[in-house]
């Protein structure tokens, strides 16, 4: 599969002249100037543009803010929750859980939690992005170490879900109006042997990556990061052995240093119909809907979440794959080009 961790990222998702710019706020802008339609960069620190011709004009904020949006969208989709209630009462699969509010005792925690204790389960803030306070766990947790993570999610938010874990890989659907654009493998943070360097070395060889520097997707040694190699039974110094993929996140997100691969052409039109559905029960103009699948021939599924930014600079520029031209399906939802 083509990797595009170097020159790609140059070409399709960076602006030398502005580097503050969103890669996603970049290929609007690319997509535009080739359309011969003209932008004015307003705020490059907030990715905010006008894009104009000679009979109308449109405000874009970060590549997916427009005029096409409802003013509640992004805030209903902040809330992870709510959005899974909403979607288990259209009778779409989702992970059934439970949600926590701060201030329970040590005693209450346990006991609205017993059900989830030695389960496959996942804990995280109910209102967080990019990953940040959400801790996984693919094997039977103990009651112990699911506290702990339900403490640490609470550093992050005053409301905390636990959910079961769902067996599949995350793919992101990209809904643009009424079509699934792109379809996106997220794969977490890791990084691959070759029998002589160490995790920390190869950690700081895929940092330098033009994919990953220069759109900040860098991956962050931390104490989660130390905590995931261990129960692997790495640790910064092992070495592993040549072709061997070590991850080192649990969550898929892009922004902790995950990789996006282009799938559009494999997955079933199925898969794509439920993200759009998804989507159109929001009434969103343009959404990454996150779903989770273990099996391509059977169609069973999980939605984990929606998103108001679903950043599409990692589908029109992915880490492998060809891409989709995402800027010209925004460009023909604010009706500029056919």
């Amino acid at each position: 599969m083509k990797n595009n961790s170097s020159n790609g990222y140059l070409e399709k998702c960076y602006l030398e002249d502005y580097p503050l710019l969103e890669a996603s706020t970049v290929c609007v802008i690319k997509a535009a100037l080739k359309h011969n339609l003209k932008v004015d960069i307003l705020d490059e620190e907030k990715s905010f543009i006008k894009v104009s011709d000679d009979e109308k004009e449109e405000y874009i904020y970060q590549a997916t803010k427009t005029s096409k949006d409802i003013s509640t969208y992004p805030f209903i989709t902040d809330n992870k929750e709510f959005v899974k209630t909403l979607l288990r009462d259209n009778n779409f699969n989702t992970p059934d859980g439970i949600i926590l509010e701060k201030g329970l005792t040590k005693r209450d925690l346990e006991y609205l939690t017993r059900r989830f204790v030695n389960k496959s389960v996942v804990v995280k803030p109910n209102t967080t992005n990019k990953g940040i306070g959400i801790t996984v766990f693919e094997k039977p947790v103990t009651s112990k170490d699911l506290l702990n993570a339900i403490k640490n999610a609470f550093k992050h938010d005053d409301k905390v879900i636990v959910e079961e874990f769902k067996k599949g890989l995350e793919y992101r659907f990209l809904v643009i109006g009424d079509e699934c654009v792109c379809v996106l493998h997220r794969r977490a943070a890791s990084i691959v042997g070759d029998g002589k360097t160490s995790i920390n070395n190869l950690i700081k060889a895929k940092n330098e990556e033009p994919w990953h520097k220069l759109s900040g997707r860098v991956i962050t040694i931390d104490d989660n990061l130390i905590a995931t190699l261990k129960r692997q039974k790495y640790s910064l110094k092992s070495i592993p052995e040549k072709g061997k993929r070590v991850f080192v996140r649990d969550n898929s997100n892009c922004s902790t240093g995950g990789e996006s691969i282009d799938l559009t052409e494999i997955v079933p039109d199925e898969f794509k119909r439920i993200a759009v559905k998804a989507a159109k029960l929001f009434n969103a103009k343009i959404c990454g809907v996150d779903i989770l699948i273990d099996n391509f021939n059977k169609f069973d599924y999980s939605i984990v979440e929606l998103n108001d930014n679903p950043g599409i600079g990692i589908c029109e520029c992915p880490y492998e794959g060809k891409g989709q031209p995402i800027g010209d399906y925004i460009l023909r939802l604010l009706e500029f080009i056919d």
